[in-house]
């Protein structure tokens, strides 16, 4: 079979799109029908600077095809950083991910640099420090808190974002503990949130799914690891608990669906069967997003 057929009906939970602060390899309209001529089921927007619930709202109205656009909003500085408004608000409109901070983390900015290739984003100024999702005496802040239980109310799927592991885990004890059931933590194996492999076993233990972005073995990505890693940390912590996505938009990598196709293939060749490929961009994308409406 060709590995075009495990696209039909699959979904691609990261991508970025033009418009963006950023040249894209392609504009909404461009990915809505390289999507659709494969029959892919859905894909995500991710922008780290806005909401894109406008966006897939207009996508999701005029396109023809069988591709649904499901929308987030990161928590950077351009929407206020940890700003439980901004958060009501994409909510209140449909948002379907929250993305805890990514390139406006201070995790980020001390792994990757701050307004640096490949998220060369707006910072309030050359000595930001980043975002930390922890006090000073490493407890949650109280926004934390809050868009948690927005959240869980909204039944809205949490994201980690590019904060670090140990900021990660203790936002998923809390997600529980408020009552979310959706949770993904994100591009694992992405040099700038590397988990080891017992913080993705507690993480999983905890209820939430695992991502595995493509644009971790790219040269675009600072720090890239080899597809054989993912494939070994796939291996020990079972395709039932994994999330395949490309990540891509990026111009250097060029058109994300045909990137996604590619790496499918490659994972296909170093031995993940149809089934096990199918389970991981079919079977547990439906079982995160499963009700929501953008």
């Amino acid at each position: 079979m060709k590995i075009e057929k495990l696209l039909e009906g699959a979904y691609d939970l990261h991508i970025h799109a033009a418009p963006d602060v950023v040249p894209r390899a392609q504009t909404l309209p461009e990915l809505a029908r390289a999507a659709a001529r494969v029959g892919m089921a859905g894909v995500l927007i991710k922008d780290h600077t806005a909401s894109t619930v406008g966006r897939c709202f207009t996508m999701n109205e005029i396109s023809t095809g069988s591709v649904r656009f499901l929308s987030a909003l990161a928590l950077n500085p351009p929407v206020g950083g940890l700003n439980p408004c901004a958060v009501e608000s994409a909510l209140r409109e449909g948002a379907g991910v929250i993305f805890f901070p990514t390139y406006g983390a201070k995790n980020h900015i001390a792994i990757w640099g701050a307004g640096k290739p490949p998220t060369a984003f707006p910072l309030p100024g050359p000595a930001y420090p980043g975002l930390s999702t922890l006090d000073g005496n490493g407890k949650l802040r109280e926004e934390c808190e809050t868009i948690l239980r927005l959240i869980a109310g909204h039944d809205a799927v949490m994201a980690t974002g590019h904060i670090s592991p140990v900021e990660s885990l203790a936002l998923i004890k809390l997600a529980v503990d408020f009552g979310v059931k959706r949770m993904l933590v994100t591009h694992v194996s992405e040099s700038v949130t590397a988990m080891s492999l017992e913080q993705q076993k507690e993480a999983v233990q905890l209820g939430a799914l695992i991502e595995h972005c493509f644009f971790a073995v790219t040269e675009s990505c600072p720090g890239s690891v080899s597809l054989d890693w993912i494939c070994e940390q796939i291996r020990l912590m079972g395709v039932g608990n994994i999330i395949l996505t490309s990540d891509f938009g990026q111009v250097s990598n060029g058109p994300p669906v045909e990137g996604f196709c590619f790496y499918l293939g490659k994972m296909r060749g170093l031995g993940f069967s149809d089934e096990e490929l199918r389970v991981m961009i079919h079977d547990n994308p439906r079982k995160l997003l499963k009700g929501l409406a953008i």
